[in-house]
């Protein structure tokens, strides 16, 4: 195992979970991306996963601590579609292309659209989330949810697609330059 580029990965993941806290549109986040550069890049599938994961549990807690507004209802739904974007990246990822990572990007923003806006189909949360909308558990609702979400998913391939270039080309370039992170 490579220490230094382990953590220099994993430095880079808590860093880009930090810009969460910059003003941003809703969904311009980069934890997707987040998600698929440590799905591509790290060796350990555990790790792979876990780091992403805990980078936004990290930040979800100091949103929560700061703001009041980092956990919410649908937090399974959310972790769940970041965990099955970090596979995405270790299985479609294994060799990084600029395409490749424009195609995965994509398919996580619609991944998550998808889960996250199904969930409203879902039975009601014990505790209910005002936050999460209230749509009618039928056709009707999740049909209304997937519209309502529309104006997100914009943002969420935008971001995906923002932060996935920023992460993926600025490690791409600092392997260029050490040859400590480059792959053994």
């Amino acid at each position: 195992m490579n220490i230094t580029r382990y953590s220099t990965l994993a430095t880079i993941i808590v860093l880009a979970a930090l810009s969460r806290f910059f003003p941003h549109p809703l969904n311009f986040t980069p934890i997707a991306a987040i998600a698929l550069f440590g799905g591509a890049y790290f060796n350990n599938r555990l790790l792979a996963i876990a780091i992403p994961l805990a980078a936004m549990l990290i930040s979800d807690t100091m949103q929560e601590l700061l703001t009041g507004h980092g956990f919410h209802s649908g937090m399974p739904l959310v972790y769940g579609s970041f965990a099955l974007i970090s596979l995405l990246g270790i299985f479609a990822l294994r060799k990084v292309t600029a395409l490749k990572v424009i195609a995965t990007a994509l398919a996580s923003s619609l991944i998550f659209f998808l889960i996250t806006n199904f969930a409203f189909f879902y039975t009601e949360s014990a505790i209910p989330d005002p936050n999460m909308g209230t749509y009618p558990h039928n056709l009707t609702g999740i049909l209304a949810s997937y519209e309502a979400g529309i104006p997100f998913l914009k943002n969420q391939i935008l971001g995906d697609l923002f932060y996935s270039g920023v992460l993926f080309g600025g490690f791409y370039l600092l392997q260029r330059r050490f040859a400590a992170l480059r792959a053994a």
